[in-house]
């Protein structure tokens, strides 16, 4: 049974984070035009706060289980990495990048 939480648990903790990482290729102005896109970004945006709270939930929580069931250890360690792992496709969503144009060389 504690085999199938932590499959669980990794599954859902990955999933926006990969999810997340596809978001970081588009720019601003991909999200100006396409309405269904921005619309996919806010999905997951709010897909990966509720993915951070959870983390939070079970970091704070676990404190109070693990000594009572040392099996759970290895979550509370894996929880405190993904708090600090989250912020980062959480800024993917937040700000997407500019389009930057490449400026070419003049030559002399």
């Amino acid at each position: 049974m504690i085999i199938l939480i932590y499959i669980a648990y990794y599954f859902f903790s990955i999933l926006p984070i990969m999810i997340s990482y596809r978001f970081r290729k588009y720019t601003i102005s991909d999200y100006q035009y396409n309405k269904k896109l921005k619309w996919q970004r806010r999905i997951m945006l709010f897909f990966n706060y509720v993915a951070s709270v959870v983390q939070i939930i079970i970091a704070g929580e676990l404190e109070r289980i693990v000594p009572s069931n040392p099996d759970y250890r290895p979550l509370l360690l894996s929880a405190c990495i993904f708090i600090i792992i989250y912020p980062f496709p959480i800024s993917w969503l937040e700000s997407p990048k500019e389009y930057l144009t490449k400026k070419k060389k003049k030559w002399k």
